[in-house]
């Protein structure tokens, strides 16, 4: 009788070890996302090779890990129940899978599940090479079950293949942010990852010069005037244009002037050496231009509106600083940045500022309304409903605007102020 009580003994420990192997295989691999397994197989090389037998076939994988743990899970119970009956005769049945049904909830579920769920990469390392052992061994079972559950999902309508990416830009995004809280990214890094993200979603007219600003050329203009122009700018490529702006017809770049630079400059025929020009609408993706700009091997474009006329330029400057944030180089001065502050509540703001930006720098809420402007003097010219003179106030969210400069019928520069009712809560956050 005891050889019997201690034999049954031996076997429910191992279906009960058994038991908890498979419940926390099935919590270490499912904590594992695909693009963290991936990372582990890299990092461990051979020793991590077997985990792709999870990435390859996981429903199979899953089958096996459930067909293992119901099989020691009933065994368990079966042999219970007979020690039940060698040492108390006519033990109640109940009692005995209840008692049982405990141990399996301690000892095979909810113990070794939580240890898989804090140690999934390293105790996964150790399971899968045990479970390709059960993995050959059910594959008939495991197989026939498979093609008998996918067959009954799709008879119910469902979906059996994985449909999709193993991980969506939302989730990527949370990572990175997830990243930085934890220290692993430095804000500049994080910075530059999300503007990654944005600019799928950014357009050419978001990001260009507009054609109030840009540097243009003349093709019969006298060559005289054309080097005095390409002299004091700090362009390489200049936009040439024939009787009017929306018709420019090529680009000239500096660089092939300088080949004449020996030479007469007066036996130089522009439209010879300019070279042809890019157009992109409006509406056109930064991130399809900035691939565009890689295949064709340019650095600019022409911006065109819906009815065809010119809206402006965006170089591939331009769509990088959306990524890494403003680029300087020897022409850029102190006097360009877009915002100045000349006292504690005062700031002067030139009227190309993005409305996201200004909206972010001064802590206001961006309304609907505001999404049909570009920049500020856009938002400017709809709240005066008029053109807007030098001198003219407008009042947004406790900040009072004023145009303290204008050229011609473009604004150029807004003072703006905090009224009195914000400085006390306001004063330290532009500090």
């Amino acid at each position: 009788m005891e050889d019997g009580v201690t034999l049954y003994s031996v076997l429910i420990i191992i279906c009960l070890v058994m038991s908890a192997f498979f419940s926390s295989t099935e919590t270490a691999l499912t904590s594992l996302t695909e693009l963290k397994i991936n990372h582990i197989i890299h990092e461990k090389g051979s020793k991590a090779k077997a985990l792709e037998l999870w990435l390859l076939h996981p429903n199979k994988v899953l089958n096996t890990i459930l067909i293992g743990n119901n099989i020691f899970n009933i065994l368990g119970s079966v042999l219970a129940a007979e020690m039940a009956n060698i040492l108390f005769n006519n033990t109640p049945i109940a009692l005995v899978t209840g008692v049982m049904t405990l141990m399996v909830l301690i000892f095979g579920e909810i113990t070794p599940k939580t240890f898989a769920k804090h140690n999934a990469e390293t105790f996964s390392l150790f399971a899968i090479k045990i479970l390709r052992l059960f993995y050959t061994v059910f594959y008939p079972v495991s197989y026939s079950l498979n093609v008998f559950v996918k067959l009954l999902i799709k008879f119910m309508g469902g979906e059996v293949e994985k449909i999709g990416p193993s991980i969506t830009e939302d989730e990527l995004e949370f990572l990175i942010s997830v990243g930085e809280k934890e220290g692993v990214l430095e804000d500049q890094k994080r910075e530059m990852l999300h503007n990654i993200f944005e600019i799928s979603d950014t357009i050419a007219r978001e990001v260009m010069v507009p054609r109030t600003d840009m540097t243009i050329l003349k093709v019969d203009q006298p060559i005289n005037d054309i080097l005095n122009v390409v002299s004091q700018t700090e362009y390489s490529r200049i936009p040439v244009y024939e009787n009017r702006m929306d018709n420019i017809i090529g680009i000239l770049y500096v660089k092939d002037l300088l080949k004449y630079i020996k030479e007469d400059f007066a036996s130089i025929d522009i439209r010879k050496i300019m070279r042809k020009v890019y157009f992109v609408p409006e509406t056109k993706k930064i991130d399809d231009l900035l691939r565009e700009f890689q295949l064709n091997r340019i650095h600019l474009a022409v911006v065109v509106d819906e009815y065809g006329g010119v809206s402006g330029i965006v170089t591939l400057e331009d769509i990088l600083e959306e990524i890494v944030g403003e680029i300087r180089d020897e022409y850029d001065k102190e006097d360009d940045d877009i915002v100045e502050k000349s006292s504690e509540s005062e700031y002067i703001v030139r009227a190309r500022m993005d409305v996201d930006d200004f909206c972010e720098f001064f802590g206001l809420e961006k309304s609907e309304d505001m999404d049909e402007y570009e920049t500020l003097g856009g938002l400017i010219y709809d709240l005066a409903g008029k053109i807007p003179d030098v001198g003219d106030e407008f009042h947004l969210d406790g900040y009072t605007l004023t145009v303290i400069e204008k050229e011609s019928r473009k604004l150029k520069k807004i003072k703006v102020v905090r009224n009195e009712v914000n400085e006390g809560s306001e004063d330290e956050q532009y500090e």
